[in-house]
């Protein structure tokens, strides 16, 4: 994927080279300049030199202004493909997928790796190619002026090169280090901050300073460690630059007592010198640079081609007529499985799974939409075997409103909405049935209000409601809720899910609230224990048997 983004480029960053080139040629054509005036025999041909000069530098300043600005293009449109093909990757892959590295994980990706990739990768070939530019400038110049010279510049140039390879691998794992070492900082940092009240409260942040400084500690002696190891390999460099220079220096003196070269082609020799060896340094760290970003691309690119569990599988198309489970199995943890699960769900009618905590609720619901097919036994929807069914195209039918509401930094109609093209009317009619309008209608923007961080300008329930209006919005045949009322207040709650109930639509949900008014509104309760179904029937059928439902109700 990161090879079509460079290909997809590679015109742009042909056509940025030009100005590149141009610069690398005229750089070191300014020490020839010197030359010619400090070598220059009178006044008037010192002041058409000097005129020379001046028109000169002027190209030279305009054709770097060109050089940076079309590589910062370049760099932008690159950068942007990345974003936007590592954003469209993660939305397609499954949860499953998603929830195996974690968002500390990818948030590396957009920030660390993207830059590594850029300025390791893209902004230093363009740094690279101008300093190869250098050097064939200078060489050349030097086979014009003294061959001998040239001997001994290329003589220690070689020697630069070698440099690289000494701490390349180090380089390469240090860094590699450092990557991994930041992302388990910032999930460190992720999860505190979200526990900020929790700490707080708890009179835990002398305990939380103390992990963090820890973690901080960590991850900067590991960037310590990768700095330094690339400071080694560009001090051994310098060391060699150096006794380049006065070795070169020795070498002029001589040939000018021999009468061989001018003042003039002394003070260019040695400014040209720097554009053989300090090149061939830059070349040589670049090379470094290029070396160590190899884990780091490889690790995105590997991000950015893997596959979807629901790639090459069959869309549902049509809504969900029934859903069966035939004696399924699903091992869940190491400690806990679905066993043995066999019921049916049947299109326009109302199901209430409960249980305990643990008991394998909303399992089931995981089982049918997003995690994994790795179960025995048959489930059929729409006489369909799950495990060759896109589940993405299942949750387009049928969505999922979750216990934990996800909220946008944006306005109520967004939140609503979700940028799709929804009328107002639409969303104020949604808002209306979830029972929420009248207070939206109240704000100061209505509609329009927005949403802060974590909705911190409405209550629980308000938040709740507002993202039910997302499901009444798009009027699904068919929908899951898993736990939706967990932590609003029993008449909010029964608001809710009344609201819900009284809606012309298949429901299938996960509660632990056993309401009268509302249990008798469902077709079939199904009572989960240890992962096995241990009861079911109406809510009349199960108080009747006076077994694990009616115990659950008692309490």
């Amino acid at each position: 994927m990161l090879k079509k983004i460079f290909k997809k480029n590679r015109y742009k960053f042909l056509l940025s080279l030009i100005p590149v080139i141009v610069v690398g040629i005229m750089a070191p054509l300014r020490s020839y300049i010197m030359q010619l005036l400090i070598d220059s025999s009178s006044y008037r041909e010192l002041l058409g030199k000097c005129v020379i000069a001046a028109v000169f530098s002027i190209g030279v300043f305009i054709f770097e202004w060109v050089s940076k600005k079309s590589q910062a293009i370049v760099a932008r449109d690159i950068e942007k493909d990345m974003r936007d093909q590592l954003m469209h990757k993660l939305f397609c892959i499954s949860a499953n997928q998603f929830e195996k590295k974690g968002l500390a994980y990818y948030l590396s990706k957009f920030t660390t790796d993207i830059n590594i990739i850029l300025n390791d990768g893209v902004n230093n070939v363009y740094s690279m190619i101008m300093q190869a530019v250098f050097v064939v400038v200078a060489v050349s110049y030097l086979l014009c002026v003294e061959p001998f010279i040239l001997l001994i510049v290329a003589a220690v140039s070689i020697v630069q090169f070698g440099v690289p390879g000494i701490l390349k691998k180090k380089i390469g794992f240090s860094r590699k280090e450092y990557t991994e070492a930041l992302e388990f900082y910032l999930d460190g940092i992720k999860s505190d901050l979200g526990g900020h009240k929790v700490i707080r409260t708890f009179d835990a942040v002398k305990q939380i300073l103390g992990k963090q400084q820890k973690l901080s500690d960590f991850v900067c002696r590991k960037n310590e460690y990768s700095s330094q190891t690339l400071y080694w390999a560009q001090a051994l460099a310098s060391f060699v630059n150096n006794g380049a220079f006065l070795i070169v220096l020795g070498s002029c003196m001589f040939f000018a007592v021999a009468g061989r070269i001018t003042v003039g082609e002394i003070v260019a020799i040695t400014n040209m010198m720097n554009f053989v060896l300090t090149p061939c340094r830059a070349i040589s760290n670049g090379m470094i640079q290029l070396k160590s970003m190899e884990k780091v691309t490889a690790e995105l690119e590997a991000l950015l081609e893997q596959e979807s569990e629901n790639d090459n599988k069959e869309n549902l198309e049509e809504n969900i007529r029934e859903i069966c489970l035939d004696n399924v199995d699903q091992k869940i943890s190491e400690s806990f499985s679905l066993d043995k699960l066999t019921l049916t769900f049947e299109k326009g009618k109302k199901y209430a799974i409960v249980g305990k905590s643990g008991s394998g609720k909303s399992s089931i619901i995981k089982l049918l939409t997003e995690y994994g097919t790795d179960y025995t036994g048959r489930v059929l929807i729409n006489g369909h075997e799950l495990s060759g069914l896109n589940k993405e195209s299942i949750m387009h039918i049928s969505p999922v409103c979750y216990q934990q509401t996800y909220i946008f930094n944006d306005t109520v109609f967004n939140n609503v909405a979700l940028y799709q093209n929804y009328s107002k009317d639409e969303v104020i009619e949604a808002l209306q049935k979830a029972g929420i309008y009248d207070t939206i209608q109240k704000l100061p923007e209505g509609v329009d209000e927005k949403i802060q961080e974590n909705g911190k300008n409405f209550s629980g329930g308000e938040l709740q409601r507002i993202a039910l209006a997302r499901l009444f919005l798009r009027n699904k045949a068919m929908t899951f809720l898993d736990e939706i009322t967990s932590g609003l207040d029993n008449a909010t709650a029964y608001e809710i899910e009344k609201r819900l109930l009284d809606e012309d639509m298949t429901i299938i949900n996960i509660t632990h609230r056993y309401n009268k008014a509302l249990m008798q509104k469902y077709n079939e309760i199904i009572v989960m224990d240890a992962g096995k179904i241990v009861e079911r029937g109406t809510f009349d059928e199960l108080l009747e048997k006076e077994g694990e439902f009616f115990r659950l109700y008692k309490v």
